[in-house]
């Protein structure tokens, strides 16, 4: 069976990829862009949508940071629309944000250089109603340090798919969440042709997490 291809860009160099050769052409666009440091190391780490892999990211993220700042960037990236629980489940151990019933702290708070390791893997959920599912990997151990916020780096990503309107079939702009037949994507042109309200309509938006819930994307 053929393997799907899944295409991308490495945001150092901003240098086209697949998501199969990404880590490989990171790993050689940090080696071009940036002095390494035997006093820096750093996880490179994949993430991609469980049940809809054409949506993946790649992060350089500092050796001691915290799950918590993980879950903070995936949400800024991905996954934010009503500051809905999340979770990791890590080798059999479940990671929660927020507090508990018994008012227990976040779990969040533990350091990644504790936990990781190369070839890890492990799940993240967003939202205990309607959940986005995550999985990752952690590629290599790199000796660069992030540029961003919290010590996390988006260093690759998937391109946006090719969603088309389920009408024309031209390029889709527009989701009806409250659909009740296979008329799902929509261009604008197609939509204003139906009696639906536009505020209930939600973005494509490159994220696996487009169509669900409120989340609009950093542009909408």
């Amino acid at each position: 069976m053929t393997q799907q291809t899944y295409k991308g860009h490495c945001l150092i160099g901003d240098v086209e990829t697949t998501k199969r050769k990404a880590k490989n052409e990171c790993i050689r666009q940090l080696t071009k862009e940036r002095d390494a440091d035997s006093n820096t190391e750093s996880w490179m780490v994949m993430f991609q949508g469980r049940y809809k892999p054409e949506y993946w990211i790649i992060l350089l993220i500092k050796k001691d940071a915290t799950l918590k700042s993980i879950d903070r960037t995936l949400r800024d990236l991905w996954l934010e629309c009503c500051d809905h629980l999340s979770l990791f489940t890590i080798c059999g151990h479940r990671f929660r944000s927020g507090q508990d019933w018994d008012g227990e702290d976040d779990q969040m708070d533990v350091k990644i250089n504790r936990i990781f390791a190369v070839g890890l893997t492990g799940e993240h959920i967003y939202d205990f109603g309607s959940t986005t599912y995550l999985t990752f990997k952690v590629l290599d151990l790199v000796l660069y340090e992030p540029r961003g916020l919290n010590g996390i780096e988006l260093i690759a990503q998937n391109d946006q798919p090719d969603i088309r309107c389920s009408v024309c079939g031209q390029k889709a702009t527009l989701i009806w969440p409250e659909y009740t037949s296979d008329e799902f994507f929509f261009c604008q042109e197609c939509f204003e042709e139906r009696d639906y309200d536009e505020e209930m309509s939600l973005p494509v938006v490159n994220s696996p997490r487009s169509g669900v819930c409120g989340y609009c994307g950093d542009d909408w």
